[in-house]
């Protein structure tokens, strides 16, 4: 059994509604801040690699550590800490760095293991990790051309 309900409004008047009361704004207020971290106090980080032979790029010989400081301010230990190389990976090798040379590279390594290009890494603050640096040979490459070479990247820490 059910019931039917009609309303009916009829009149030229519409029908309105005032609610009264009292109103207060509302004013929100607070400060954006960054907690920077600083890579070797703000300075660049060069590796010579002085000459490197044609036929002796193995992914060992060359190896050079990426002497580097870290320093964080305010630092929070309960917040995540990332490392990240950012830069043109190698088609051959996600953990090494393009060059101005056909197939070669250099090869990033965070405590010995391939540091991937472009992918955070989460470190901890009181033990960032050793980074290295070697130049790589794109295996599909039979014979590394001569030349002067080269390759930039970004080494960024942040918290998140």
């Amino acid at each position: 059994c059910g019931a039917l309900f009609v309303l009916a409004l009829s009149g030229a008047e519409p029908a309105l509604a005032v609610a009264t009361g009292d109103s207060s704004d509302i004013a929100f207020h607070g400060t954006l801040k960054i907690h920077p971290c600083h890579i070797n106090n703000d300075q660049d980080l060069s590796i010579h690699f002085d000459n490197v032979g044609i036929h002796k790029v193995d992914g060992e010989r060359y190896k050079q550590t990426l002497g580097y400081q870290l320093v964080c301010d305010d630092i929070d230990p309960t917040w995540r800490l990332t490392m990240i190389v950012k830069g043109n990976a190698a088609s051959f090798d996600s953990s090494a760095l393009s060059t101005n040379i056909t197939g070669l590279a250099v090869q990033i390594l965070q405590n010995g293991q391939p540091f991937e290009i472009n992918k955070a890494l989460d470190i901890t603050y009181q033990n960032p990790p050793t980074l290295e640096a070697v130049p790589v040979k794109d295996p599909n490459v039979s014979e590394l051309g001569e030349g002067a070479f080269s390759v930039t990247a970004t080494l960024l820490a942040e918290y998140l």
